[in-house]
Formats: structure tokens, C-alpha cells, sequence
């Protein structure tokens, strides 16, 4: 009897850890372009601006406010896709509406108290991701040409561990015409991102570019 209930409580004990075992292999992953973009609490005294939202999201109000620069990052996107891109997550915040107003090809042009931006894409896998970081397409203004401005304006750029991003990163700053630029790049994982700063302290840039890498896990 003492066996029968042994054996029984056994095969009990094995049914349950089985049933965590599948729970815990389909459950969904929780680290996701959104949650590694910008947050409010990454950059202080900033308001969350509209342009904010998932690439499709963000394609598509593009589409109808200038059609030209729509197809070129929707032809853009669909062949990260093909890549293997799984989704995108654009986060911009500014100083003032008219900061969130200056991301639009119909605002008021620079903007005044500062903004940032970040986009976020999450790969199928970290060889894939590692291949996007090493591409030289733009997707929604996001590039190589961007550290490359940086140079001529006669800034300084950091490439690999140094940035304290990985060996897959770069980060440039720079002062053009009175204005400060700071530009980060880096892939972490089957991650990679992109932020840009103007008229941000560096420091304040940094802090919010750290934060991002961190919820990468």
C-alpha cells in the first residue's frame, strides 16, 4: 500500500513538473522593441511626442504626410523582414510640442529645447541582428550617414567596447552652428538600436542610451 502510494504520488510529481516544463517553453518572450525603447523615466523633463509607435504604426501615418519618404523606408522595412527583422519600435521625445513638431516634414523646422529619438529592432536571432548593425540601409533617417556628419563637423566618435555598448557600437558627439548631436548605435543580443540626441547634455544622452541597453536581456 505504502508502495502504490509512493508510485502514485511519484507519477503526480512528474505530470506537474511536465506541465511547467511546456508552460515555461510556450511562454511568449516578454523583451520586445517596445519595451526596450525609450521610456518616459530614461529622459527627465521630456513629454512622449505622437510620431511615437511600432514601424507599421509609424509607416503608416507617413504614408499620407509624405508619400516619397514613405516608400523609401517601406521598401526599406520589407527587406529587413526578409532578413529576418521581426518588429521595430520608434520612441521620440521632446523638450516642447514644437520639439515634436520639428520630426514632421511639415513642422517648424529644428527644433528648439531638444529632442530624442530611438528606434529599436528586434531580429530573429543575434546572427541576424549582427548583420543588420553591419548594413548601410536607413530606415526612417536612422544610418551610417549620421556618425559620418558627425566626423566632418569635426566631433568625436567611439567604435566597439570603448562605449561601454559592446564591440558592436559606435557613438558619436559633436557641436554643429551652436547645436549639440549626440548618436548611438549598437546591437546587443537579437537586438539592435539606434538613438540621436540634439541639444541633450551628453550626459543625459548617455544615461538614456544605458537604459535602453539594459532592458536588453
Amino acid at each position: 500500500m505504502k508502495i502504490a502510494r509512493f508510485l502514485l504520488g511519484l507519477a503526480v510529481l512528474v505530470i506537474a513538473i511536465a506541465c511547467n516544463g511546456s508552460s515555461a517553453a510556450t511562454h511568449p518572450d516578454t523583451v520586445s522593441a517596445e519595451s526596450v525603447a525609450l521610456q518616459q523615466g530614461d529622459v527627465s523633463g521630456m513629454q512622449r511626442c505622437a510620431g511615437s509607435g511600432d514601424i507599421d504604426t509609424v509607416l503608416l501615418s507617413q504614408k499620407s504626410r509624405d508619400p516619397f519618404a514613405y516608400a523609401e523606408n517601406a521598401a526599406v522595412w520589407h527587406r529587413w523582414k526578409r532578413a529576418g527583422a521581426k518588429e521595430a519600435y520608434l520612441a521620440v521625445y521632446g523638450r516642447t510640442g514644437r520639439d515634436c513638431a520639428a520630426m514632421t516634414s511639415a513642422g517648424p523646422g529644428a527644433p528648439t529645447g531638444g529632442l530624442v529619438v530611438g528606434l529599436v529592432v528586434k531580429y530573429k536571432d543575434a546572427a541576424v541582428a549582427a548583420s543588420g548593425f553591419k548594413a548601410t540601409s536607413t530606415l526612417l533617417g536612422f544610418g551610417p550617414k549620421d556618425l559620418l556628419f558627425i566626423r566632418l563637423a569635426g566631433g568625436s566618435v567611439v567604435t566597439g567596447s570603448d562605449t561601454g555598448l559592446g564591440p558592436q557600437s559606435r557613438v558619436g558627439s559633436g557641436t554643429v552652428a551652436g547645436s549639440t548631436y549626440y548618436f548611438a548605435f549598437w546591437q546587443n543580443k537579437d537586438f539592435d538600436a539606434d538613438f540621436m540626441g540634439y541639444n541633450v547634455a551628453t550626459t543625459d544622452a548617455n544615461t538614456a542610451v544605458m537604459d535602453m541597453n539594459g532592458r536588453i536581456r
